[in-house]
C-alpha cells in the first residue's frame, strides 16, 4: 500500500468509529515504515494496534521493545506447528521457529500482549493441542484457529487439497486443547470457519461471530471490504440450513471448503 492509502484507510476508520488496528499481510514487519504507521494510527486515536507476524523480524535485539514504543500494544504470531520440523515445513523456511520463539520472549520482555494465529492443516492438525501448550507455555493467551484454505488459484491443486483439515476431525482436537486450559476462560480459543453444526455445545464459545467482530480489511490499490463478507468467513448455505437455529448469526460454509469436502457433515441443529 501506498501512504496516501495507508493515511486515508486510518482516516477514514477513525471517522467511521474504529478503535482497534490490525495491522497483517502478508507479513508486516517487511514494511521499513511499519513502525510510523503504528505511530500514526495512535496519533489519530487508534487505543490498540495488534501486529500480526510471524515473528522473525521480533527476534532481533531492540526491534520489539521499538514496536512497543511505536504504539504497537499486542502481537499475534503465527504458529503452524508444536516444533521446528512441521513449523519450518509449511513457512518452507529453515530456522523460522527458532526465531519466532525469541521474538515470542523479546515481545513479552518488552510488555506487548501475545496471541496466536494457529493455522490448522490436515497434516499438522494432530499437533493442535500441544501448539495450544506451546503457546500458553510462552505466555500466549488467545489464540485463533484457522483452518487451512484452498483459494481459487490453489483449489485444483492436489496437494493443496490434500491438506483442507475436515471439520470433524478438527474438533476433537479442540476440545482437548479446550480442556486442557479452561482456567484461561471461554474466549481464550476462538475456531474460525467452523459453523456451531459442527461443534459440540461445550465448544459454542469458541464460535467465532465475523459480523460482530466489526472488521473492515483494506487491501493495496483502494479495495475495502467488510471481514464478514469475505469468502474466508462463508457465506454459502446449504438447503438444510434454514431449518437450523443458529441460522441467523451463521456466517455459513466456505465454497472452497464445500469443493473439496462436501457438505454431508453439515446437519442444522433444530
Amino acid at each position: 500500500m501506498t501512504d496516501a492509502e495507508i493515511i486515508g484507510a486510518l482516516q477514514r476508520g477513525r471517522a467511521d468509529g474504529a478503535d482497534c488496528l490490525w495491522l497483517g499481510g502478508g507479513e508486516p514487519t517487511l514494511r521499513k515504515d511499519l513502525l510510523r504507521i503504528a505511530a500514526l494510527g495512535r496519533r489519530l486515536g487508534y487505543g490498540r494496534v495488534k501486529l500480526q507476524t510471524n515473528g522473525m523480524m521480533l527476534s532481533y535485539a531492540g526491534y520489539a521493545q521499538r514496536c512497543a514504543e511505536a504504539g504497537i500494544t499486542e502481537v499475534a504470531f503465527s504458529l503452524k506447528g508444536a516444533a521446528a520440523a512441521t513449523h519450518d515445513r509449511i513457512t518452507r523456511t529453515a530456522g523460522c521457529f527458532d526465531l519466532l520463539a525469541r521474538g515470542v520472549e523479546l515481545a513479552r520482555a518488552a510488555g506487548l500482549a501475545l496471541e496466536g494465529d494457529l493455522l490448522v492443516t490436515a497434516s499438522n492438525a494432530p499437533e493442535l493441542p500441544a501448539m495450544v501448550d506451546l503457546g500458553v507455555e510462552w505466555g500466549l493467551r488467545r489464540f485463533r484457529v484457522w483452518l487451512l484454505s484452498a483459494t481459487d488459484a490453489t483449489r485444483d491443486d492436489p496437494e493443496v487439497r490434500a491438506e483442507v483439515p475436515r471439520m470433524r476431525d478438527v474438533v476433537p482436537l479442540l476440545e482437548s486443547a479446550r480442556a486442557a486450559h479452561a482456567a484461561l476462560g471461554d474466549d481464550f480459543l476462538v475456531s474460525l470457519h467452523t459453523p456451531a453444526c459442527v461443534l459440540p455445545e461445550s465448544l459454542h464459545g469458541a464460535l467465532f461471530d465475523a459480523p460482530a467482530f466489526g472488521m473492515r480489511v483494506v487491501n493495496p490499490g483502494g479495495f475495502a471490504f467488510d471481514l464478514a463478507d469475505s469468502p474466508m468467513e462463508g457465506g454459502r448455505f446449504l438447503p438444510g440450513c434454514a431449518r437450523c437455529r443458529h441460522r441467523t448469526r451463521c456466517n455459513g460454509l466456505r465454497n472452497d471448503y464445500l469443493a473439496v469436502h462436501g457438505g454431508a457433515e453439515f446437519e442444522p441443529i433444530a
